[in-house]
This record gives structure tokens, C-alpha cells and sequence, in this order.
């Protein structure tokens, strides 16, 4: 546009000064007509042609330098303001290209650096970048932290404007580390915690975390379609179940806004199992998200849910277990000492040595089953993982199993192990039926319990024994729950399970599982 106008400007130039300056020599040869005969004319026309050409050269020439000077000043301006767009877009760029935010201080750091030619430093929630010292410091708006150039000739104006745009960028990464910091929290407190009430707890406390929220919680389903709240924290709801009807109605479908600031999100695993319900402000911009924190959620109380349909399951495996082991143990024992000492009663006098070796039978065969008894009261006997902790409940119980069960038992643990409170449980009763497995069936001297740490998350148990072995593992013989249930119990926290067992060289079962 600059060029454009310079140019139309020469043009008029070109057209009027030539007719101008004719005029201005006819004119002036005209008013020197009646003293043409002077002396003194001929000096005037010297100083009139000898001063007008020059000073019109020069008053041209001038002026098409100030055009000049000021187009290159338009352009120097336009590319500037180039250089701050290109410097803002490369600041979005490489922001959205950073991991996390400590990467996008960094890289941003070096393209404010690139742009403006200056040693920069950046500082955002405690991230440092770049270089360290006084100069002219701007603040970053919304954030923790401020843009600094550490050198003279920065403009200040452009500093501001560049600072809002940094904070733009970097608060979009700040929100996305967040995001993904609650998801890895969210993850972390689902394999952790087993207990129903308490993982709500610790979901309830991440998701108000992050949205900020006054309060939160959850209401399940019942068998009849109630709502039943479950974990309530800082919300005005009724303390008792309610059928999801009036503004509740559609709260299972899809989010709701239930009363003013209080969202209900629908919780699903396949089925609706119940509500997420969230109060606070800004929260329909957070919908798809809490939508997806819901979907954790529902996913946390349907697993607990199998969980402890599982374990009543479990219960009912083992007390027709021990019914079944009463039956063909204890009661067929009992049943065979009762024969035995009606024999013995009946030869006492008819033939001593007979009715004694009978009661040397019953007195063998009621030690052989006070010592099934004892053992299996101890294999039942709960123990506090909580009070003695993971590694100290295992060395006590294998000892004091050993002890009972009339075998050794060599134990080797770390000094620490990586694992939660679910996958300890499970690695606890792998080593409880292991343990009984091998004093019921195997009738070894010598049990190693070897419990290694995989890393910093993870943990192996192997419990190997000498004892007689088998050829093909069976399904009924690794106590309580057998080699299915363990299976299934290790496969669950996404682990691994197998046992290794030759006639006459014993047995040997291995349990790894991750956090």
C-alpha cells in the first residue's frame, strides 16, 4: 500500500511540476518585458535560473526521501508485527507439542529466546527456564509466574502482550497436566482399595479436587430402582433411598442439572449402577470430563460389586468344603473309632491282645484328626495384615503354619514391596492355600516361601516344598478355593499363575502380580 502511494505521488509529480515551472519562467519573463534594456536584468535572470532549478531538484528529491523513510518505517512496522504473530503461534505450538509442563516452560523459553534476540527467563508454578537475573519482569496472568527479559532494549509494551499470550498457552497446559494427573490418581486409587466405601471416598476427594467443587457424591441403585446415597460429602440430600423421579428424573439417562449448581451424571457399566452427583460453579464447561471421571467411577462400583459377589461365592465354596471334609474326614473317622471301640468292647474279655491292638488304632486315628482339626482352625484364623503389615504377616504366618503342621519352612522376604492393599490380599491367600495345600496333600519336611519385589511395582511369591508331588494339577487340591479359584484370583489384578509339581519332587507354586 506504502509503494502504491509513493508511486501515484511521483506520477502527479511528473505531470504538474513541468507545466508549473514553464509558467513560472513565462511569468517571470514577462514582468522583466519593460526592463529589457536594464543592466541589471541580465544578473536577475543568472540568480532566478541559477536558484529555482536547484531548489526545485532539491525540494523533490526531498520529498520523495520522507516518502521513502517512511515506507521503510511501514515496513520495519509490518514486519515486526510480523514477528510477534510468528512468535505467538510458534509459543501455541510448541506448548501443545509439550508432555507436561515442566517441557513446555523449556521449549517455550527458547522460542521467546529465538524471537526476540534477548536471553529470556520463564518461571510458571515453581518451573524455571532460561536465564536468571534483573530486567524488565512482566507477570503472567492467571498463573503463578512471570516472563522476564534479562537485558536492556526489551519493549515493554510488546512484553505485556507477548506474556498473555505465554500464559494462554501455558495454562492450557497446566489444565491438561491436571487432567491427566487426576486420570493417573483416579487409576491408581481403583487398583489400590478394595473396600467399596472408602475407594467412593478417595474418588469423591480426586474428583472435587479437580473440579473444584463445594461438594460431592454418590448414590447407587438398589434392587427395587432406589438411589441410595452411599458417600455423601458437603451436599443437601436426602439421607434416605428416593426413586430417581422429579428433577432426579433423567439423572440415570444423561447429566442433569438436579438444583442450582448441582450436576448429576448418569454412573454406567453397561447397566446404570447410579449418580455422580457434583456441586460448584463453571461446571457445565467440565461435563465431558466429570462425564468420563462417572464412567471410573461406575466401572470402581461394578467391579466391587463382582468383587463381593465373588467373595460370597468364595464363602459359600468353603463352608461346603468344610462341610464336605467334616463328612469324608472328621465324621468317617469318628464313625470308624465308634466301630473300633464297640470291637474292642466286645473282644475285652475274649481276646485281650485283639481289643487292644483296636483301641491302639482309635487312640492313632483320634491324634491323626486332632491334628487335621488344629490345623485347619489355624488355616481359618484371620490375621491383621493393617496392624503387622504385608511382610511381617507373611513371616509370621508361614512360622507359626510350619509350627502346626509339623514341617520346616524357610522363608525369604525384601526389605519393601510395591504393591496395594488388594494385590497384598491376594498374594496373602495364594500363600495361605499354598501352605495348606502342601501340608494336606504333599506331607513334605522342608517348605521354601520366597517373596522377591519385581522393580518398584510388583511382587513374586513362590512357595516350593519337598513333598510327594503329582502329575497333573488338580482343581480340588490347592485348599480353600483350589488352583482355579487362586487362578482366577491372581489373573483378576492382571498377574500370572502356574505351578510346577513331578511325583517325588515336590511342588512348587508361583504368583507374580503388578501394583
Amino acid at each position: 500500500m506504502a509503494s502504491e502511494n509513493l508511486i501515484r505521488l511521483v506520477r502527479l509529480a511528473q505531470r504538474l511540476l513541468p507545466p508549473i515551472i514553464a509558467l513560472v519562467v513565462v511569468a517571470f519573463e514577462l514582468a522583466l518585458l519593460p526592463y529589457r534594456h536594464q543592466d541589471f536584468t541580465l544578473w536577475l535572470r543568472l540568480g532566478f535560473y541559477g536558484l529555482v532549478g536547484p531548489l526545485v531538484t532539491y525540494a523533490v528529491l526531498e520529498w520523495i526521501a520522507q516518502e521513502v523513510l517512511e515506507r521503510a518505517r511501514a515496513e520495519r512496522a509490518l514486519e515486526e508485527a510480523n514477528r510477534r504473530l510468528l512468535a505467538a503461534g510458534r509459543v501455541f505450538r510448541e506448548a501443545l507439542k509439550s508432555e507436561n509442563l515442566e517441557e513446555a516452560v523449556q521449549r517455550v523459553a527458547r522460542v521467546l529466546e529465538e524471537s526476540l534476540g534477548l536471553p529470556v527467563g520463564l518461571e510458571v508454578e515453581g518451573v524455571r527456564a532460561g536465564c536468571e537475573g534483573e530486567g524488565l519482569r512482566v507477570e503472567l496472568p492467571g498463573l503463578k509466574g512471570y516472563l522476564e527479559v534479562c537485558a536492556q532494549g526489551a519493549d515493554r509494551a510488546f512484553l505485556e502482550v507477548l506474556a498473555h499470550e505465554v500464559a494462554g498457552a501455558l495454562q492450557a497446559v497446566v489444565a491438561r497436566s491436571r487432567d491427566l494427573l487426576t486420570l493417573y490418581e483416579v487409576d491408581q486409587a481403583l487398583k489400590a482399595e478394595a473396600n467399596l466405601d472408602r475407594l467412593l471416598e478417595g474418588l469423591l476427594e480426586r474428583i472435587r479436587a479437580w473440579a473444584e467443587a463445594e461438594g460431592a457424591g454418590v448414590l447407587l441403585l438398589d434392587e427395587e430402582g432406589f438411589l441410595v446415597p452411599r458417600v455423601v460429602r458437603s451436599l443437601d440430600l436426602p439421607g434416605h433411598p428416593f426413586l430417581p423421579e422429579g428433577p432426579w428424573k433423567g439423572a440415570l439417562e444423561g447429566p442433569v442439572f438436579v438444583a442450582p449448581e448441582t450436576l448429576a451424571l448418569p454412573l454406567k457399566a453397561r447397566e446404570p449402577v447410579g449418580v455422580l452427583v457434583v456441586k460448584g460453579k463453571g461446571l457445565s464447561r467440565r461435563i465431558p470430563f466429570l462425564s468420563f471421571l462417572a464412567s471410573q467411577v461406575a466401572l470402581a462400583v461394578r467391579n466391587a460389586q463382582a468383587y463381593l459377589r465373588a467373595e460370597e461365592l468364595a464363602i459359600n465354596e468353603e463352608r461346603t468344603r468344610i462341610a464336605r471334609e467334616i463328612h469324608d474326614g472328621i465324621a468317617q473317622s469318628l464313625a470308624f473309632m465308634a466301630l473300633k471301640l464297640d470291637l474292642a468292647e466286645r473282644l475285652l474279655d475274649k481276646d485281650r491282645e485283639a481289643a487292644l491292638k483296636a483301641l491302639a488304632e482309635v487312640k492313632d486315628t483320634l491324634r491323626a484328626q486332632i491334628r487335621e482339626v488344629r490345623r485347619s482352625i489355624f488355616a481359618l484364623r484371620p490375621i491383621d495384615l493393617e496392624r503387622y503389615g504385608f511382610l511381617e504377616s507373611v513371616r509370621r504366618y508361614a512360622q507359626a503354619f510350619a509350627e502346626q503342621a509339623g514341617f520346616r519352612v524357610q522363608i525369604s522376604t525384601p526389605e519393601r514391596v510395591g504393591l496395594s492393599q488388594a494385590s497384598e490380599l491376594v498374594l496373602f491367600r495364594v500363600l495361605q492355600e499354598a501352605l495348606t495345600n502342601a501340608a494336606k496333600h504333599a506331607r513334605p519336611t522342608r517348605v521354601d516361601v520366597v517373596l522377591e519385589a519385581l522393580g518398584e511395582r510388583g511382587a513374586r511369591l513362590v512357595v516350593r516344598d519337598n513333598g510327594r508331588g503329582f502329575a497333573e494339577p488338580s482343581a480340588q487340591g490347592l485348599g480353600g478355593f483350589g488352583l482355579t479359584q487362586m487362578r482366577e484370583r491372581v489373573e483378576a489384578r492382571g498377574g500370572r499363575f502356574f505351578v510346577r509339581s513331578e511325583p517325588g519332587k515336590g511342588t512348587e507354586v508361583v504368583a507374580e502380580l503388578p501394583y
